[in-house]
């Protein structure tokens, strides 16, 4: 039961954070560690304060009754997300103008409808040493509308759409932590699967763990916690099956870098 408030997952500090894009049609991140297979790309780096923002909207209409009485539906519309990138990636750049053609080392720009299509997945990763993948589990569209150059970086938009699947749903998330030794045991999936040979394909350089997450990440458990007619999740350590608490242990000291 979540009736102490510090029970949940401790997301409180962000340490680092990554986004990754595959335009292939076969996304897969193994579930047990947490291995990005096959055709990942990472989208870049980003501004040390930019945000990733995601929206799901549902909007309303009420309808007055007689007797003081009202009605009210609910509508499910857009979902949308945003992020800041660098220029300068490959995938950015791709992003930027979906439709150029390169000739004899040439770029030659299209100004179309056309935009870019593909997964989406996000790491972030915390100072409490949780590590939370997310992906969309249909493409998503992929737009920047916006090139600004001056001396410093600047942070280029990267406008996504996400589609709903045929089942109503569009994203898959597992949560992961880090032990003191860097390996990683999962929190509690189309993307996320069992790959029985990741090891043999991180070795072939047909997986990797993105910069922004963790090596040797393991599972960890949910546990069902009924309050009402409402279910609610909570996360156990698969070694010590205790639930997983909110602490202070992982905050740091503005300014203080994280240890090694």
């Amino acid at each position: 039961m979540a009736k102490n408030r510090s029970v949940g997952l401790d997301l409180r500090v962000l340490e680092d954070r990554e986004v990754l894009v595959n335009f292939s049609d076969d996304p897969t991140i193994d579930k047990k560690t947490g291995a990005f297979v096959g055709e990942w790309e990472s989208l870049g780096l980003e501004p040390t304060d930019s945000q990733h923002g995601h929206t799901r909207e549902v909007s309303s209409n009420t309808t007055n009754l007689t007797g003081g009485q009202s009605a009210t539906s609910y509508t499910a519309g857009a979902i949308t997300g945003a992020v800041d990138g660098i220029a300068g990636s490959p995938v950015m750049r791709y992003i930027e103008n979906p439709g150029a053609v390169v000739q004899d080392g040439t770029t030659y720009g299209k100004h179309s409808d056309q935009v870019a299509k593909g997964y989406v997945a996000t790491v972030h990763k915390f100072t409490s040493g949780l590590v939370h993948i997310w992906a969309s589990r249909e493409k998503a569209d992929l737009v920047i509308n916006e090139r600004v150059v001056a001396k410093d970086p600047q942070a280029r938009p990267v406008q996504i759409t996400f589609n709903n699947g045929d089942d109503e749903r569009y994203y898959e998330e597992r949560f992961y932590i880090v032990g003191k030794d860097g390996s990683v045991t999962r929190v509690e999936e189309k993307v996320f699967k069992d790959i029985s040979d990741v090891e043999a394909q991180i070795k072939a350089g047909t997986a990797f763990h993105p910069q922004a997450s963790a090596s040797g990440l393991t599972a960890m458990v949910v546990k069902d916690d009924e309050s009402g007619d409402a279910t609610l999740h909570e996360y156990e350590d698969p070694k010590s099956g205790k639930v997983a608490e909110a602490s202070n242990e992982g905050v740091r000291p503005s300014g203080e870098t994280a240890s090694q």
